[in-house]
């Protein structure tokens, strides 16, 4: 193998690290250097003899659809199960015999009616569950991979090794982060993560509200920094957030109360720290620095803004502030001044805006995410 050919192979290895699509043109390009006209990626379960390509050509896609999981567990890989560890290199005819072979329900129908034979395959990952064959095939009636071709990808095998590691921990770390976002998006709460600079670089649905209210609202964001309008209380405020980052110490996690405007209800900030990412995906986002220190939950109750989304009437909006502080309808009416039967016109037209049908609802649906 010439040393350009090599370092070519080298590279698209690397970019498949990164950008697992890359792993189609590795494919490609080791199988233009051995003589073969497919190859295949397949996580294979070991256990079950079951598995799932990942992603492969020179097979007959139809073909591959309707019978791959019929003839997988019949590769005789299986049989040397526990020698297929990473770096291994092996080739079909190290396992069974040719004539054998030829003679086998898995040659005459998988292999031979897409015209290929002599597999040749690299273990370029393994866990207890499952391990990860890179194979190339030869057409049929070709012969095997020449000891020029093996020796390639033996020399290739470490490399191809580490990067199909990387590309498991950067889907696992892509997975995770996508099931946190999903959670954080559910939370019946204001969710923002900031980095070590203070600035905002995540806002689930109920903060993203929180923060657009018309006409101001308690909470704003700057160029990205997040603060409260009330200027002692954001001073108390900016100290909280020093103290999750570690700013001057250990961090620390605080709760600090902050009033909405009369009858607006209240809010409630929790501040915890979040320890920094060691992943080797926390270093690979689009801004090295945008890594998540501390985490920022907002509750509480936004009357305002239920009102402003149900179309509540004043009234309407006053009777649901006496309700969420835990006034009944005979108490509501009282502090209100109207009649217990107003009260009660009140709170029927509230759970028809709404569509709630007890009180506990409208409590849950003041504290919910601040009217999502």
């Amino acid at each position: 193998m010439e040393e350009e050919d090599f370092l070519a192979v080298l590279d698209l290895i690397h970019e498949a690290a990164l950008h697992s699509v890359g792993w189609d043109h590795v494919l490609r390009r080791l199988a233009l250097l051995t003589g073969c006209v497919a190859g295949g990626l397949t996580v294979e379960r070991p256990a079950t003899r079951q598995g799932t390509p990942l992603t492969y050509f020179g097979f007959d896609p139809g073909h591959v659809e309707r019978t791959f999981d019929h003839y997988l567990p019949m590769n005789p890989l299986f049989r040397i199960e526990p020698r297929m560890q990473p770096g291994f290199v092996v080739a079909n005819e190290d396992v069974v015999e040719v004539r054998a072979f030829r003679k086998s329900e898995f040659y005459n129908g998988w292999a031979r009616p897409q015209g290929l034979c002599s597999p040749v395959t690299v273990v370029i990952h393994r866990t207890e569950a499952f391990y990860v064959p890179l194979t190339l095939v030869r057409p049929d009636g070709a012969g095997e991979v020449t000891s020029d071709g093996r020796a390639m990808l033996s020399r290739l095998a470490r490399h191809l090794v580490h990067a199909m590691d990387v590309t498991f921990r950067l889907h696992a770390a892509s997975e995770a982060r996508r099931e946190a976002t999903m959670v954080l998006e559910k939370l019946p709460c204001g969710a923002l993560l900031l980095d070590r600079e203070r600035r905002l670089i995540f806002t689930n649905a109920a903060a993203k509200n929180l923060l657009g209210r018309k006409g101001g609202g308690v909470l704003g964001c700057v160029s990205g920094k997040l603060f409260i309008r009330d200027a002692e209380t954001d001073g108390q405020f900016q100290a909280a957030i020093s103290r999750a980052l570690g700013i001057g110490g250990l961090p620390e996690g605080s709760q600090m109360p902050v009033q909405r405007p009369s009858g607006e209800g209240s809010l409630t900030i929790m501040l915890s720290p979040l320890p920094p990412s060691d992943g080797v995906w926390s270093a690979l986002g689009d801004d090295f620095s945008s890594q998540a220190r501390c985490l920022v939950l907002i509750s509480g109750t936004d009357i305002a803004n239920v009102a402003e989304q149900y179309g509540l009437t004043p009234a309407e909006t006053r009777m649901l502030s006496a309700i969420v502080v835990g006034k009944g309808l005979a108490s509501a009416a009282r502090e209100l001044g109207i009649a217990r039967s107003t009260a009660q016109t009140h709170l029927d037209k509230i759970f028809q805006k709404t569509g709630t049908n007890r009180q506990a609802e409208l409590v849950g649906l003041a504290k919910s995410g601040f009217g999502s």
